[in-house]
């Protein structure tokens, strides 16, 4: 039979048979799915245990019945002459009682020695003959025997997300702090690992501390029946239990289905099948202490990421730059940004083909735009103060992109790199919004960071389409087309 039907049976609740289970007076079979197979034998010692344990006989005496050291007869014989001393205990504190309220005294003038004297005398048995049964109570079975299993869905749903999205913020801020763009990693990469991360992590804070930050935040805890930490390897099948059950190894619908039935046994008050023989705690909920301290946490990590991204997208070179600092700021901004890098400037400034990775060839289908448009350079006291980039064509037959890349590029080459430009990102990426939406068909004069870019173009029979950043001649043997952009800095 099933946890289930065992608990209607018996009317013993799934917490006090795991609790039993787990002390060893209880081992039912397993199917071969893995759940509990309880049979009318596991039932019957089930309904013992039940009777004992109301009658007050402590698990260690029914472990030792269990393994015949110990006789029922011993255990009821030691429960007897335990119940007549503790009834012995009660009736000498009510007589004291009543002796105490029928003296008169008050707090001021009490003399408790007498009164502690009697308190502490040896307890007697019963009389001969006097039913100990006499005024019988139906004691529930102790709370202790049932093992804590906290299933409350939106605390541990919440801990789990803190402590994954916790991870993943912390891995996206290191990529960045390397100088590399979180935006262009592998989303994939980043999920796995972030979770082989914290198969390895989870045991170790689990062994340590026997909660982890997300938990810690929520008042939760995770130990074993015994009050004592999870091992190491008892932590790592514990997630490894986690990631199958719960998430059903990320296998799409299979995923879906494991996760439904992990909610459904919360809302049916189940333990996990990764919190077996787990003492999962819940501290009272308090909300001023809990979500106040959860929700600072993760503006916490959320801050902390932003800061390491704000910082990683600032070029190399800050303050006043000379040539070749500007060449390579936009070097690595252009290959921060993912924008092609088979053109790269040298430290004069000009342009210059980049190696090709090894064991590759790149086909460089605008290379001769490179080789006759460099920028030029207005420069005070060997500082940039300026970078131009224009082109003149006529009579051809080729389209003409706009640039708009490498402006935005050499922007924040240049823009960004002073001192005073703000750390966070919101706070300078204004002027990079209105690029994105300037009018690049008949030109436009932009202002912020301290700095004005300014785009003029002229054109005759070309058709421009300024959204797609695309001139198209329209007569290939009567045509002109002119673009200037500057980049400069204000005084």
């Amino acid at each position: 039979m099933t946890s289930k039907e065992m608990e209607a049976r018996s009317g013993v609740p799934r917490a006090n048979i795991r609790y039993y289970e787990s002390e060893g007076l209880l081992t039912p079979a397993r199917a071969r799915n893995g759940y509990r197979d309880y049979s009318e034998a596991d039932l019957a010692v089930l309904e013992k245990i039940k009777l004992l344990r109301r009658l007050g006989v402590p698990v260690e005496e029914l472990k030792e019945l269990r393994r015949g050291s110990r006789s029922l007869s011993e255990a009821l014989d030691r429960r007897l002459a335990e119940l007549a001393g503790e009834r012995g205990t009660l009736e000498r504190v009510e007589r004291v009682c009543g002796d105490l309220r029928r003296s008169g005294e008050s707090f001021e003038t009490l003399d408790p020695g007498t009164y502690l004297s009697a308190l502490d005398a040896p307890a007697l048995p019963a009389a001969d003959g006097e039913a100990w049964w006499k005024a019988p109570s139906a004691p529930a079975l102790p709370a202790s025997d049932a093992l804590p299993v906290y299933t409350g869905l939106t605390r541990r749903l919440l801990a789990r997300l803190f402590d994954e999205w916790g991870l993943t913020f912390a891995l996206l801020a290191v990529i960045a702090l390397t100088g590399h763009n979180p935006s262009l990693a592998s989303g994939l990469a980043v999920q796995i690992a972030v979770y082989v991360i914290w198969l390895f992590l989870e045991p170790l804070l689990l062994l340590l501390f026997g909660t982890t930050p997300g938990k810690a935040l929520l008042g939760l805890r995770i130990t074993r029946a015994s009050g004592e930490r999870l091992t190491y390897s008892e932590g790592f099948t514990r997630y490894l239990l986690l990631l199958w059950y719960g998430r059903g190894a990320f296998i799409p619908i299979w995923s879906w289905i494991q996760m439904f039935r992990t909610a459904n046994r919360c809302w049916n008050d189940e333990p996990q099948p990764w919190d077996v023989d787990t003492a999962y705690t819940a501290a009272p909920f308090r909300p001023l202490r809990h979500a106040a301290a959860f929700v600072l946490a993760s503006v916490l990590v959320l801050a902390c990421a932003e800061a390491a991204n704000s910082r990683s997208q600032l070029p190399p070179n800050r303050g006043d730059l000379t040539v070749a600092e500007f060449a390579e700021n936009y070097n690595r901004q252009a290959a921060y940004i993912g924008q092609s890098s088979t053109w790269i400037l040298d430290e004069t400034g000009a342009w210059k083909r980049a190696p090709d990775p090894p064991g590759t060839f790149v086909v460089d289908l605008d290379g001769s735009w490179h080789l006759d448009h460099d920028f030029r350079y207005t420069l005070e006291n060997e500082a940039v103060r300026a970078v131009t980039l224009e082109r003149a064509i006529e009579n051809t037959e080729d389209w003409v992109y706009f640039p708009i890349g490498t402006i935005t590029t050499a922007a924040t080459a240049l823009i960004w790199a002073q001192e005073d430009v703000p750390l966070w990102t919101f706070g300078r990426k204004a002027l990079f919004r209105d690029l994105a939406n300037a009018d690049w068909e008949n030109g436009f004069t932009l202002r912020g960071n301290g700095a004005v870019v300014t785009w003029e173009v002229e054109s005759r029979n070309f058709h421009i389409s300024g959204d797609s950043g695309l001139a198209i001649p329209n007569d290939k043997e009567n045509n002109f087309f002119f673009f200037r952009c500057t980049i400069a800095l204000e005084d």
